[in-house]
Parts: C-alpha cells; structure tokens; sequence
C-alpha cells in the first residue's frame, strides 16, 4: 500500500508530503490545479522515463519519495530478493533526477539501479488515466488482458520459450537450405577452382627455388668467368694466393724456429692457406656446375608464367595457392554432410513445431475457456456501471489446427490466437470493435469494468484512477463511485475526479489548490475534514455560487454515499 508521498520541485510542485490510507481516497481541485502532476510523480518512483522538464523551475533537481508498508513481510522480502536489503515491511523509494543528467534511485537507502527499480515496481500500483481508453481501442493488448484476467501467465510463458525454440530451429534450417542453394550454384565454379589449382601440381616454395634458378641462368656466363677467375687467383695461376702464402709460411717458420713467440703468426697464415685452399676446391666445383642450358630456362620462364597466372586468382604465393586448394577441397567434400545435415535440421524444426503447435492450442482452449467467463463478468460488472443491456464478447481469430500454413504464418511468441473486445451497448445493435462503438462514457466503464476483474487475479495493492470519468455523469458516474467504493474493500483505490457524483463515495478526500504570487506558481494539497468535504462537494456542483441548497444537497450525497460511521458531523461545526 501507498503510504508516504513526498515531492520536491517537481514541475509546479516545491514541496509537497502526502500521507495516504487504506480504502477509497479521492482528489479533487480545480480543472488545471495540478491533480494529475501527482500521478506523474509516482510514476517516476515506478521507473518511468525522466526528463528535465520535470525540474521546477530555478530548482537543480527534482525528489519523489514513497513509502510503501506491507503486511506480510515475506511479500516485501520477495520483491528485495537479489538487492541485499534488510527484512522489513516498508518499503522507502527515493528517485532524484538533476539537470546535469544524473539519475539517481534509492531503494530502502541503497543506490539501485533503474532496471532493478522497474522490476521491483512491478505490481505495486496500477494507474489508469485517460490514455487507456485509447490503448482500451487497440486489439494489440486485448490478449495480455485476456492472459492476465484468466492467469494464463506460465502456460503463455511455455508457449513464448516454445516459440523461440521453433525459429532458432527453423531459421537454422532455413539458413542451410539457402547456403545449399548457393553453394549449388557456385559448385561448378568451385570444381573448376579447385581442378586448377590440381593440375598445377604444386610444391611448397617452388616460387622461390625458381626465381632463384631462373636468376642464375639468366647469368651462368657471369658466374662461369667470375668463378675461374677466382680459382685462378686462389689456385691456378702463377703466383697465386696459395703460393704466395706457401711462401710468408717458410719465413714465418724459420722465425718461429729462433723465437717461439712468434709461433701464433705462422699458425695464423697455415689457417689462412687451409682455407684458401678449400675456397679454391669450392670455387672450381661451382664453375663446373655452371650450366649454360637455354632449354632449362624456357622451362623455368614457362613454369613460373603459369604461377603468375594462378596468383592473380589465388594469392601472390604458392603457399596461398595451397592454402586455397585445401579449402576448396574441404568445401568440395563438406557437401556430402549438406543433405544430411539438412535432414537432420528439419527433423528438429518439425519436432519443435509439433512441441509449439501443441502447447499454443492448448493455450487457446484455455484462453477461449477464460474468455466465457470474462464476457459474462464483464457484462455482470457494466450492468453494475448503468449498462444493463450490453453485451461484451471475446472474438478469435485462430488458424485451422490441420493447416499446417495458416500455423506457421499466424502462430508468434503469444500463440495462435488473435482476439479482440466487441461490444454492443445497446440492444439490437450488433456486436462490434470497440474502436467502432464505444463511446468515451463506455470507454471509462469498460475501463473500470476491467480493473475491477483484473485486480481480483492481483493485478496491484493501489489502484490509481486518473480521471477515468470521462463521458459520465449523473446516474452512471454515481454507479462508478459506488464500484470504486466496493474495490476499495480489498485494495488501496486513489481517484483523481471532477464528480461529485464519485468524490462523495471516498474514505478520504484531498483537495488540490494552485497558488499564483507574482512570477511563482505552486500547488499544494490538504486533507478535507467532513464539513471541508461538504463545502468540495458544493463547489463541485454549484461552481462559484454556493447557495444553502447546494450545501445541503452536497450533504445529502456525502451522507448517502458512505457507512453510517461516518455521519457524525454537524455542518455548521467546520472543526470537526
């Protein structure tokens, strides 16, 4: 139950503290007082979107507050669960939302985050405003109601996770099947690939060795002279490096012989004649490989253009050209696993249809059950409202179950049924969508009708009735009272009204007051005492002149209107 409300510069509002009780509270005020800035504020404590225009004007930031008490504090301690929060029964929402864009939530002192918010809100209060009535016109939410009044909530749950299934499965399969289409298409493209790159019988790094040969045969005769040049130099000729070292050894000898130190120097020389001496051997083998053979190069020049034609298709490399035809050939053998894959993905999709179809007609024989028993309250509740002849039917729009086609194109994660509300409010008129008959007078009662069913499956403690008047008035608006009156016997019901023909049905009564000094306009709101609510409940009816007939009428209803406990006050005794 709403217990506390407190608002700081909230639009109009600089400070504002409200305390509320159980039963039936109704507020009233002047069109344009600021009645429904209040519904605007509890909202934000539920989590709904924050704007800085909410700010007051010359104000930093803007603070609602709202206390909430609970009986059962197991009840509390569910909605706390996973927010490490003490056990209590009272629950403290604070939420502040500054110009500088900070949005900050409190739950029982501790920060929270908005999403942790909105769930915990969840069920708290349910507010009906003026919107309503148009969402009331759209069909698009006529089956969550339906679910909601008939607790179909864990048997839609089933049917949403069985959707889900269904086309992760069939969209796997659907994906194969396109992948299968295109691969068959390019099949004959990839065969020609990959017969290409085969023929080319190709060898790791055979790029490189043949640019490498190919360099070499292009200068054979280079190399040939280079390499019996140096062989003479080294070996052959006269005075060559090895006689000319064979002869600095015989000296260095005979000194090394008369001074030993001098050893390292000839064992130096003797190191550089043995490697000249192998320099020479190696030098004499290359020019003896060096072939001038035109024939070996044509090849080599033929062999390395038809690289360069496949590098151009499949990579600089021929290490890329491998890689290539490896893939090919993988992709070439994967279509062998294609149609069994495929085989074995429809045998899923069909098994999770079947899981679908099955539990989404179930669903629909229990919402079709449930919707019988929501047409005859319904009627039972407007008849309640001043509309004892309408006629309020559920229509569905549910596929043939042996038409496999109409299933899968009209089934979605709510199931196979599409309803929608018809109404008849006159006799002999026939039964039509709302959209088509209602009047804004029916819209309201159709409205309440509603809330008062879907409050007995536990819609919310607090029930927040903004101006759900519309259109009434008279004899209809006083059945209204009489009915929010009745729902307030099981929950916490708060009306904001312009009628006095409803206002005299509540428990408790505040009025809301806007003050205009100078540039600064705010509103408060006070708690009416019972001849305060006689002289409401006159404004109400009489406007700016409020005779003594007008009082003693707007008595009447008050005293008419609520228990006997009440009717203790004197009129004349504005202390009371």
């Amino acid at each position: 139950m709403l217990s506390e409300l407190v608002v700081h510069n909230f639009a109009i509002i600089s400070r504002l503290h409200v305390t509320f009780d159980p039963g039936f509270t109704v507020i009233t005020g002047e069109t344009g007082a600021g009645k429904s800035i209040l519904v605007g504020a509890v909202n934000l404590i539920l989590g709904s979107r924050a704007s800085q225009d909410m700010i007051r004007t010359g104000a930093d930031e803007t603070t609602v507050e709202a206390l909430f008490t609970f009986e059962n504090p197991d009840v509390l301690a569910s909605r706390l669960r996973g927010l490490d929060a003490e056990p209590s029964t009272e629950l403290v929402i604070k939420r502040t939302v500054s110009r500088l864009g900070r949005n900050r939530v409190f739950i029982n002192g501790r920060l929270a985050t908005l999403a942790q918010l909105q769930a915990l809100a969840m069920g708290l209060i349910s507010i009906s405003g003026q919107h309503e009535h148009q969402i009331l016109l759209n069909p698009d939410i006529h089956l969550d109601l339906l679910d909601q009044y008939g607790n179909l909530g864990e048997a839609a749950s089933k049917v949403a996770r069985a959707y889900a299934e269904w086309t992760q499965r069939l969209d796997a399969f659907r994906r194969l099947q396109r992948v299968k289409a295109q691969r068959q298409e390019q099949t004959d493209f990839l065969r020609f690939q990959l017969q290409e790159l085969e023929r080319a019988r190709l060898v790791p790094c055979e790029d490189e060795e043949l640019q490498a040969e190919r360099k070499i045969l292009h200068h054979a005769a280079t190399l040939h002279e280079a390499a019996q040049a140096a062989y003479g130099l080294l070996y052959r000729d006269h005075g060559s490096v090895l006689e000319k070292l064979g002869e600095i050894a015989k000296h260095l000898k005979t000194i090394a012989d008369i001074d030993p130190t001098q050893k390292p120097a000839l064992d130096h020389v003797e190191q550089a004649r043995i490697h000249a001496e192998e320099s020479s051997f190696l030098v004499q083998h290359y020019a003896g490989s060096i072939r001038f053979d035109p024939a070996r190069l044509a090849e080599v020049e033929d062999r390395l253009a038809v690289l360069g034609r496949l590098a151009k298709k499949y990579g600089p490399t021929v290490a890329d050209m491998i890689r290539k035809r490896d893939e090919l050939r993988k992709a070439m053998g994967e279509g062998a696993d294609v149609d069994w894959e495929e085989s074995v993905l429809r045998k899923e999709a069909n098994q999770a249809e079947e899981r679908l179809r099955a539990l989404a007609e179930e669903l629909s024989r229990q919402r079709q059950s449930v919707a019988e028993k929501l047409r005859s309250e319904v009627e039972e509740v407007l008849a309640l409202l001043d509309l004892p002849k309408a006629r309020f039917d559920v229509m569905f729009s549910t596929p043939q179950q042996d038409d496999p086609e109409s299933f899968s194109s009209l089934v979605s994660a709510k199931g196979i049924d599409r309803v929608e509300f018809l109404l008849s409010a006159n006799p002999g008129e026939e039964l039509k969508p709302l959209a088509k008959v209602a009047s804004g007078g029916e819209l309201s009662r159709i409205l309440l009708a509603l809330k008062t069913l879907l409050s007995r499956q536990g819609e919310a403690e607090t029930l927040i009735f903004d101006e759900v008047d519309t259109g009434i008035g008279g004899r209809t608006a006083e059945l209204v009272g009489r009915q929010l009156q009745h729902l307030s016997e099981r929950f916490q019901v708060l009306c904001i009204t312009h009628l006095p023909q409803i206002a005299c049905f509540g428990t408790h009564h505040y009025r809301v007051i806007k003050h205009t000094s100078g540039e600064t306009t705010q509103i408060a709101i006070a708690r009416l005492r019972p001849q305060e609510r006689v002289e409401e409940l006159a404004r109400m009816l009489g406007g700016v002149s409020i005779t003594e007939k007008t009082l003693a009428h707007a008595k009447e209803w008050l005293e008419r209107a609520q228990p006997p406990t009440f009717r203790k006050y004197n009129t004349s005794d504005k202390s009371c």
